[in-house]
């Protein structure tokens, strides 16, 4: 009955119903939210206070994150780096947030748009200076978060998986370097002249080495890297209409 709820609740001013949550409520959303939360993707725009959008910075790495069901989260923000922060969950007016703590201090404020037992969908609101030329205007930054719950596959699967997500038209390459064995690159993977969400995933070992190489418009194209839901990270290297993956990006 929650998971539909949180929608309902994200459209509530749409529909002029109002949505009254006790602690009760608030203690079932708190143990749907505990668990690990993968495969993060955000979306972040730049809007004025007219909420008109002046500038889309795309789509940006977020952290997996996972709930104790208590007050703590671990913010995973690639394979090698966890933070141990806290977490709070509220109700104002009908709808739900989400507040994190990094252990720095630093805290961000979400808006819980969608919760079911696979999807936890999540926008904040933060202030940001827009630079018109030298004229700084004031203006928000909206990030859009999406995370996938972990499943029994992303314990056991040793899967890498890429996703690239473009409004322009691209060509990608998805290789594996074996670097504990033959330490040559070996084609997973190839897409030619696409346009829209590209996914793919395959089984690696220890040791080996991702490599994607991308042709197309990148100012348009985000790409995303995850072993076992996990984010990946690494270089990347840019020239003409063209990146791709250089140091980094290895299997744990």
């Amino acid at each position: 009955m929650f998971s539909a709820a949180v929608v309902f609740i994200g459209c509530k001013k749409d529909t002029g119903t109002t949505v009254n949550l006790n602690a009760t409520d608030m203690a079932v959303i708190n143990g749907q939210l505990k668990g690990l939360w993968l495969f993060p993707t955000e979306n972040q725009q730049i809007v004025d206070d007219a909420g008109k959008t002046i500038s889309d910075n795309g789509y940006i790495s977020a952290p997996a994150m996972q709930f104790d069901g208590g007050s703590g989260v671990t913010l995973y923000t690639n394979l090698q780096t966890k933070l141990k922060g806290t977490y709070q969950l509220s109700t104002k007016d009908g709808f739900i947030y989400l507040d994190v703590t990094y252990p720095d201090g630093n805290d961000v404020t979400y808006q819980v748009l969608v919760m079911t037992s696979q999807t936890l969908k999540l926008i904040s609101t933060e202030p940001y200076v827009y630079y018109s030329g030298a004229t700084p205007v004031p203006a928000k930054a909206v990030s859009n978060i999406t995370l996938q719950k972990q499943n029994s596959a992303d314990v056991t699967g040793s899967l890498v998986k890429v996703t690239v997500i473009s409004s322009s038209s691209f060509t990608i390459n998805v290789f594996v370097t074996h670097t504990l064995k033959a330490d040559t690159a070996v084609l997973m993977d190839t897409k030619q002249n696409i346009k829209g969400t590209y996914t793919f995933a395959f089984p690696t070992t220890s040791g080996d080495q991702l490599n994607v190489d991308v042709i197309g418009d990148y100012t348009q194209t985000a790409f995303y890297a995850y072993y076992n839901g996990y984010p990946m990270n690494g270089d990347l290297s840019y020239g003409g209409q063209e990146f791709k993956t250089t140091k980094g990006w290895m299997v744990p």
